[in-house]
């Protein structure tokens, strides 16, 4: 039940997140540390084959999105955001991939990357939360 700005959710409030904490969030988390991981794995995996490589660095972006949703985001942490379901509760490895999933496909990614973010600036919400039913909520 929505209440001025903020939700009941699994039986306590919290509030919707701020649009501009979000937007923060998804430049550290969709921006900072895929550059920091890819220029990382990429110098490690230099001398690896380019198309195993490439598919190597797939994995890892992959590993990286279902890792912030389930386990720990340092983008959310630094805002002080939270993911969880609609009713509360932790985020599944099933709902992570659900809301990633814009982000996962190599051709897809940078348009996934734009609907995703011209979402949080417009909606607060991004597309793919209402896909895997989560909303991220201050913590």
């Amino acid at each position: 039940m929505v209440n001025g700005g903020s939700e009941v959710v699994g039986g306590a409030s919290s509030e919707i997140a701020p649009k501009g904490k979000r937007f923060i969030s998804a430049l550290v988390d969709l921006l900072a540390v895929p550059i920091l991981l890819g220029i990382v794995a990429g110098l490690v995996l230099l001398a690896v084959p380019e198309g195993i490589r490439n598919v190597i660095l797939i994995a890892v972006n992959i590993g990286w999105l279902l890792f912030r949703d389930t386990v720990f985001s340092p983008g959310r942490k630094m805002v002080g955001l939270k993911l969880v379901t609609l009713d509360g509760g932790k985020v599944t490895l099933g709902q992570a991939f659900i809301r990633n999933i814009l982000l996962m496909v190599p051709f897809v990614l940078v348009i996934g990357y734009i609907v995703e973010i011209i979402f949080i600036l417009t909606k607060g919400n991004r597309l793919a939360d209402t896909w895997a039913k989560t909303h991220v909520v201050s913590a």
